[in-house]
Order: structure tokens, then sequence, then C-alpha cells
């Protein structure tokens, strides 16, 4: 039996090599030093998070015994029957299906661009595997023409074999467009009102009036309208950031709604003019701001869903706008990231402090004033609401702690999600969820653990149906390119190992 590891006041104890060794201050350590400070928290902090893993996983076997009776061939098949078990879950074989086909190179054109937003539109009207492909970085467009089908090559429209030579003669000899709008920042968010043929794009510039790009959705050779250049002005102030976008369901007599560090704005269709649809936030009323998500309800295109700091996210009738104490709200645990409309009824919210879950909009706890906007703090977290909305589907397994803009998107036809994660060496950097259970699905080409140090994590990640007649793909930028990963056999992958998990 081993004897307890002393703990010596300035050494730690390494229990792979089973050693003593003297933890170095930050500033005096060298670069190739694995025992500085900061090395060392990190260090156990990975400890504590694998024993805690180890004593739940033996915590559930002890709990949970198979019945042997589930073993009989006739009286176990019924009883599994009745169970609801009936041996096929399609998320998680889609998910297992998953294999990397084809890439697409964002720095061919970026010179200094390692994390991309994107967004498709596909375009059966000239092939059944072709599509716009629409990357923005900065105050910038760049749009192309691709083909993903790795079986029928492209042999007009100038397309891009995405799935075959991705190498510069390739890109030379397509057609491609890139434009500049000014005062360049950090991009936030991509949008593509497929109605109105319109996208949106949004930076963090460093100009009153500019931020948000309007252009046409045409594609590469086509006519288009001019690209309107806008911004948050200045009746809130000269530095009001734009944080997120959101496209208008037909209906709406709005074109794009926009997240800014003060309100939503929202654009005219008709007359492309902004306008701000909440009040400016001021000290002592809980107004909008920093409102990191939008989505409007599909069946209803007067309700604006949005969310951001400290949590709350806003159900708006645009017909008759209430904000502040008096507003319907939803209080999730922490900032939110990421809203998506599931059916009439159900949305999923993605937030901080490793919080996604789903709320059903008909069966919300009422939050009075004295538990709907508290919060507490903690030292290694960030902002929590200490009396969140109950929700009817929680994901315990998703991680993401203090990233606002890490990618998320749902397959409501597959049953998937796909979240982008905060990766280390116990986590990969995306990790898909089955939408109806809230577990974990394994995609041994995709939950690979590649663990590098200072490599961005993953901003954007997008299903599209980029072939007729077949299963959407899931794209998701991998610094410095945009992966393909789509359902294949594994002989079809692309050349690379996977993960034997």
């Amino acid at each position: 039996m081993e004897r307890p590891v002393r703990e010596i006041p300035g050494y730690y104890y390494d229990k792979e090599k089973k050693k003593y060794f003297k933890i170095q201050s930050s500033g005096a350590a060298p670069p190739s030093s694995a025992y500085s400070q900061q090395d060392v928290k990190e260090r156990k902090l990975n400890d504590e998070k694998a024993e805690s893993r180890a004593l739940a996983v033996a915590r559930e076997r002890r709990r949970i015994k198979r019945s042997k009776i589930l073993l009989e061939p006739l009286a176990g098949g019924l009883l599994a029957r009745e169970n609801g078990y009936d041996g096929l879950d399609a998320s998680e074989i889609l998910a297992r299906g998953l294999v990397s086909q084809g890439y697409i190179s964002a720095m061919m054109q970026f010179s200094s661009c390692s994390n991309p937003l994107f967004a498709f539109g596909h375009r059966p009207d000239l092939g059944p595997s072709i599509s716009d492909l629409w990357i923005v970085y900065d105050d910038q467009l760049f749009t192309l023409r691709v083909n993903s089908d790795k079986h029928a090559r492209s042999t007009n429209h100038g397309c891009v074999e995405i799935c075959h030579d991705f190498s510069v003669p390739a890109i030379n000899n397509a057609i491609w467009r890139i434009e500049r709008f000014g005062h360049s920042g950090t991009s936030t968010s991509i949008s593509t009102n497929e109605a109105s043929r319109r996208l949106a794009m949004t930076w963090l510039a460093t100009s009153a009036q500019a931020g948000i790009a309007v252009t046409a959705m045409a594609g590469i050779g086509e006519l288009d309208s001019p690209t309107i250049i806008l911004g948050p002005g200045f009746s809130r102030g000269s530095d009001v950031s734009i944080y997120s976008s959101t496209a208008a369901p037909s209906s709406s007599s709005l074109l794009f709604a926009f997240g800014t560090g003060q309100g939503i704005l929202s654009l005219d269709k008709q007359r492309h003019d902004m306008n701000w649809i909440s009040p400016q936030p001021v000290s002592g009323e809980n107004h909008p701001k920093d409102i990191f998500s939008l989505e409007f309800l599909d069946d209803n295109p007067s309700i604006l869903l949005s969310g951001g700091r400290p949590g709350i996210l806003n159900i708006t009738d645009l017909r008759v706008p209430v904000f502040g104490r008096n507003a319907d709200i939803i209080t999730h645990p922490s900032s939110i990231t990421h809203i998506k409309q599931l059916d009439a009824h159900r949305i999923l919210v993605a937030g901080l402090n490793s919080s996604l879950r789903q709320y059903d909009l008909r069966f919300r706890k009422e939050a009075t004033l004295s538990s709907a906007w508290p919060q507490t703090f903690s030292k290694h977290s960030s902002r929590r609401n200490r009396h969140p909305t109950r929700y009817i589907l929680a994901y315990p397994d998703y991680c993401n702690e203090a990233t606002i803009q890490l990618g998320l998107d749902v397959d409501l036809e597959s049953g998937i999600v796909a979240a982008a994660q905060e990766q280390d060496e116990h986590r990969s950097h995306v990790q898909l969820f089955s939408l109806h259970g809230g577990h974990k699905l394994c995609s041994p080409y995709l939950s690979k653990r590649r663990y590098v140090e200072d490599v961005a994590n993953v901003k954007c990640l997008r299903f599209a149906r980029d072939i007729e007649g077949r299963m959407k793909s899931l794209y998701v930028g991998q610094p410095p390119d945009i992966q393909r990963f789509a359902s294949a056999e594994p002989e079809e992958a692309d050349p690379e190992e996977a993960d034997p998990y």
C-alpha cells in the first residue's frame, strides 16, 4: 500500500515521476521549465479534475447494475421494448459516421487570419454539390464557390474542389472575390437572410459609423446590389461594440437585428435605416447590454429572443417591447453566448460556466424581483445567477467556463448538437451531444484530442447541406483551416488517424 504523499511547501510531487520538484517563480523560470508556479497550478487543477472524474466513474459503476433478466432472449427483449429501447440511436450512429472529407484554407487570402467566421449557401440550381461560401475576417469578406462531392468534380462555375487539391494553383484557377469595408477590427458575427438574399457581417470597428456590413448574397459572377456600411452612431456614445447578428423571418418588416454593448439595433427591410429596440442601459435599471446572441421565433416574427450579460434572456414582442424589471425573461445560470430555436416551444441556450440547457417557453417558473436578478461570484468562474429558470434538459458534459466566442450549431434532422469547447489535455476542441438526450456522442474522427498550448479555440462551426439528397455536413473552423466532416465510410476519410475510443 502506497503511503500518502506529503505536501512540502515550495515543492511539487510529480506522481508519474514519483519525485519532488522545486517550484520556480513564473518570472525567473526558463521557458523549458515544467514546474513554474503557473505550470504547477495547471497541473494541480488537472489532477483534481482527473480524480473527480475517476471517482464519478467508480460511483456510477457501483450504483448501476444491469438486471440479469435483460440478458434473457425473450423476457429481456420484451422488457427492453416496453422501456422504449429499440437498440438504435440515430444521432449516435450518424455521429460515429462523420469522417474528415476535405478542407478550405482560410489562410489563402487573409495573411494574418487564424480563426475565421463563415457561412454557406447551397446552390442546387448550379449543381447538386455546389455551394457559395462566405468567409469573414476583420472588415473583409471573401467569397468563393466550392464543390463538396468527392466523386463528382465540377467542370464549370469556377468551383474549388475542397475534397481534392487545395493548393495555390487550384485557387488561382477558381473564381473568387474579396471586399474590404474599412475601420478594421475583430470579426464578431455573420448571418444570412435566405428570403431576402442578404448577408450581414459585424466586427469591432474603430468608428461609430462602421462595424456592420450588409451585402447581397450574390454568387461569383452574378449581379449584386451595393454593400451598405452601417454603425451604431453616437447617440449612445462613441465606443459601442457590435457583438452579434441574426436574420429576421421573411414575414417580418425587419431585415436583421444586431446585439451591441448598449442594447439591440434593428435594420428595416425597406428603408435600410437603423433603430434602437431597447432603451439605453442606465445604472440601477436592468436593460439589455452586451448582447452576444439573438434569435427570432420562426412561427412568430414579432418575438425576438436576446441574451448576453448577466445571463438574462429577454423575450421581446417587438410590437410592444418591454424591458427592465417588467420584461418577460428566462434567467440562465451565466452569461449567454448562443440561443437556438428547436421548435415552436423549445429553445437551446448556451452560456459561460459550462451551462448548456433546453427551456420550454410555455412552462417557465415565474421569476420574481427578488430571485431574478441577484448574482453570486466565484473566484475561479464568471458571474453566476443564483436562481436560474427551471430547464427541461441539461448537457452536463458541455465545457465553456469563460470564453464568449465559441462555435455552436444544431442539426434538427439528425438530432445532434455540435459545440466547440475550451480544449485542454482532457477535452477535445469540438464535442457532439444528443439533442434529445443531453449525453455526449462519440465521433472518432472529430473528437480528437489535439491539445496544443496557445492554439485558438474554434470560433465558428456550422452544419450545412452541401450535397443534395444527403445528410448535412459539419464544417469546423480549425485554425487555420475550415475542416469538412461528412457521413462516409472510414476508407473514404482523409488520410489521418482517428481516435480509437
